[in-house]
């Protein structure tokens, strides 16, 4: 039997000792005491009134009462609550109750106290001490978790606050620890949400112009306003392309592509780089500026699940201009080609009150010259909402070290000059930025100055909490700022009604390397809210818009997310029960976890990407697989295709034409089979009850109630992404349905009612059939 614990001879109180004088500290209830108070003789009481005046009676008793509420509250605290639990849920850390410095400072003594020494010490006991030669600095030991995944600059300040995953390569925050999506949806729409984007891949392309162009034309769709338009070629826009295989479209899409022309001015030759201290006269010549106007510069930022694909495409296209160039002639012409995935931090800030955030929190620098910048700079404090600037504009400044003026203050939009138009044009002076120079990025991928450096000059200001004036030796930043809206592209004559669903605007703001928790800290010290991978594909959903990669379906990259969330389905449905799970054979769903394409437009799959078997001569392949069918112009192009009495000979004359605008050949394929495999996206509105949920099943109007199982033969699609529109309060999501069907739909009346075009959708483990309505992306 074991002995008991001895006595502390210190006289210290123990654990439980404290908690009952804790207790019976906060039960004493306070009294008013009166040093002129005397003691009254009971003869000379006077007998109790009839009837008393409750208002003074109550305000006479005023203290008692207060410190009997206060009591019985301090009481119930104490009793069964912690420090760190009386904060609100975004202020709460893990391990809290071990550590006192995870709780803000006023409440970091009482911490303390709360806390047992006895554990503290025997916690500390316990842990091994590694050898004095095996033990690994900080840096090794973060550089060691990293051999099979990058981390971003901000991945510790993530990692505290957000649920992490190994994913496309990187270690990316999915969503903040909190439950709910609401706070997060209504940061979108009225306040500031930021997500860190700097995981993004960026590939440099420099060379001539017109090489540069015919490379664009080759790998760019056809669809819509060029990447080589000249609203685009002098840098004053960005511009949201469709990046395919080199020659191959409408086949081998690989991901939304966003283009950025390095800006051209006539005094750019002789601009001098300001990037701090380290700036010297040579950056000048080894510089952006160096370049001739005929020696241009692009960026192509894109998924960077993309990236091997997109760089191949682009080599491969780069090949075949210069091929045709020395063929002409030409022989001395040259691209090239270089990886910034590691050059750049991306933020991208989402909602109305972003352009306050990034005017509090940054602070231009005044040895900048050009007065436009100037007059942009002051206006963007009052501008009300992003989306009055134009869209896609580019806009390059110079700030000081954010660092400098923490904490930031969100600026304050003026009423009284509410009422004047944000007009400022997008121009090529307007967007230039050093932030194109090689010399001035690597000069500044380590600040000059650290955080213990700052404050120590902080520490010697006259006033206490004042910001710190810049001084000469100190880091002037180059950045961009995009405009970025999230919004569907206009609706045609096709549907009858106009798209009213939610629009969101914001900025994108890419700084150099080694930049990235200096401007985060800034950035969300004002009240933003940070958002992980969750909440930017929630975004697009609200908006309308498709996801990349998972809502591309046909494409190489859509087909490997929707396979990749199958097999996690089927996993978790595999180790549920079999009583706890849905029986998909008695509901009759035959690809419960993953699209079937193929079986859906009716093609045949290809023999040679079976598994186990090698291509032959005799394999009966099908030169047309399953393929998305997107672009800008897509609406009108469908629009075309229902008055064609042959929808399949129009659709090709249509491609043909695209593909020879861009100096491509025609395509030798039957026009029956393009049709055939198209796949088309579009927007899916429940009508009444009913929320889609991803794989979730689109019938035509002819498909039963659910008294019998629906033939796989009347399934025209699936919802790839899904769930209820906290804008639109009813179920909305985005699907993809095969084109030839929805023609086929489109020209029967029962399917078209006043509100647009009317399918049936039925969740894959559910029985109800609920009508939607259906509008193309």
């Amino acid at each position: 039997m074991g002995t008991k614990r001895p006595l502390d001879s210190s006289g210290e109180q123990t654990g439980r000792e404290r908690k009952r004088q804790k207790i019976k500290d906060a039960r004493e209830i306070q009294t008013v005491l009166s040093s002129s108070a005397t003691v009254v003789p009971a003869s000379a009481l006077k007998p109790l009134p009839s009837s008393i005046d409750v208002v003074k009676f109550v305000e006479a008793r005023a203290f008692e009462i207060t410190s009997m509420q206060t009591a019985m509250k301090t009481t119930k605290n104490a009793a069964s609550s912690r420090v760190w639990q009386s904060l609100p849920r975004h202020l709460r850390r893990r391990a809290a109750s071990h550590n006192s410095r995870r709780v803000p400072v006023r409440l970091r003594e009482k911490a303390k106290k709360e806390m047992d020494p006895a554990k503290r010490k025997l916690l500390k006991a316990l842990i091994a001490k590694a050898g004095k030669y095996k033990r690994l600095t900080r840096t090794e030991t973060l550089q060691k978790r990293q051999r099979n995944k990058r981390w971003l600059e901000t991945h510790i300040w993530h990692a505290k606050r957000m649920k992490m995953e190994n994913i496309w390569g990187y270690r990316l925050a999915l969503h903040p620890t909190e439950k709910s999506m609401r706070p997060s949806h209504r940061a979108a729409v009225h306040g500031c949400i930021l997500h860190d984007s700097s995981y993004m891949a960026i590939i440099e392309l420099k060379g001539e112009l017109l090489v540069l162009k015919r490379v664009l034309l080759r790998v760019c769709g056809p669809l819509g306003i060029s990447a080589t338009a000249a609203r685009f070629t002098n840098g004053s826009r960005i511009c949201y392309a469709e990046m395919y295989e080199d020659a191959s479209y409408p086949f081998g899409f690989i991901s939304p592509v966003q283009v950025i022309w390095e800006p051209r001015t006539s005094s750019s030759k002789h601009t001098k780089p300001t990037g701090g201290p380290k700036s010297t006269e040579t950056e000048t010549q080894q510089g952006s500026q160096k370049t001739t106007d005929d020696n241009r510069r692009i960026w192509l930022r894109l998924h960077p699940m993309s990236y091997e694909k997109a760089s191949r495409a682009l080599t491969n296209a780069v090949m075949s201009v210069l091929e045709l160039e020395r063929l002409a002639g030409n022989p001395s012409v040259a691209v090239e080609i270089a990886d910034l995935r590691d050059h750049f931090c991306c933020f991208d800030l989402i909602g109305p009150k972003s352009s306050q955030v990034i005017h509090g929190a940054l602070v231009l620098d005044k040895l900048q010259n050009e007065e436009q910048k100037k007059h942009f700079w002051s206006r963007l404090a009052t501008l009300r909402t992003p989306a009055g600037c134009s869209r896609g504009m580019i806009i390059g400044l110079h700030v000081h070290d954010p660092r400098l003026t923490f904490p930031p203050k969100n600026a304050q939009i003026d009423e009284q000059n509410e009422q004047q138009l944000f007009v400022i044009t997008p121009t090529p002076a307007l967007a230039t930025s050093q932030l194109w120079s090689e010399q001035v990025r690597t000069n500044l991928q380590k600040p000059r100055f650290t955080k213990q450096d700052l404050d120590g000059r902080r520490s010697k200001q006259l006033v206490p909490g004042t910001p710190l004036v810049p001084l000469r030796q100190d880091d002037r930043v180059p950045l961009l700022m995009m405009q970025r809206s999230l919004e569907p592209p206009a609706s045609t004559a096709l549907e009858e009604h106009e798209y009213n669903g939610p629009v969101m605007h914001g900025w994108t703001v890419i700084t150099p390397f080694g930049w990235g928790m200096a401007f985060l800290s800034s950035l969300i010290f004002t009240g933003s809210r940070v958002g992980g991978l969750r909440e930017v594909k929630s975004q697009a959903l609200e908006s309308g818009m498709p996801h990349f990669p998972d809502d591309f379906s046909g494409t190489l990259f859509g087909d490997e997310s929707q396979q990749g969330r199958g097999m996690a389905a089927k996993a978790k449905w595999d180790r549920t029960p079999p009583a706890k799970r849905p029986s998909y054979t008695s509901l009759g769903t035959i690809s419960p976890f993953s699209p079937d394409w193929v079986g859906i437009c009716g093609v045949t799959a290809d023999p040679t990407r079976e598994e186990g078997f090698a291509g032959t001569q005799r394999a009966n392949k099908t030169p047309v697989k399953p393929w998305l069918f997107y672009g800008q112009n897509t609406k009108s192009i469908v629009v075309e295709l229902i008055a064609a009495e042959d929808p399949s000979v129009t659709l090709l004359d249509s491609l043909n034409s695209a593909r020879g605008i861009r100096e491509l050949p025609k395509l030798e394929l039957a026009a029956s089979d393009v049709l055939k495999g198209a796949l088309i996206l579009v927007r899916v509105e429940m009508i009444d009850r009913g929320v889609p949920t991803d794989m979730s099943i689109i019938y035509g109007l002819e498909t039963t109630d659910g008294a019998s199982n629906p033939s796989p033969n009347e399934i025209v699609g699936y919802i790839t992404s899904g769930g209820m529109s906290l804008s639109r309060g009813k179920g909305f999501g985005i699907g993809t349905i095969s084109l030839a069907k929805l023609l086929t739909f489109i020209k029967r009346q029962e399917y078209r009612t006043h509100r647009g075009l009317t399918l049936l959708i039925r969740e894959s483990h559910g029985e109800i059939f609920r009508k939607a309505l259906i509008e193309i992306v």
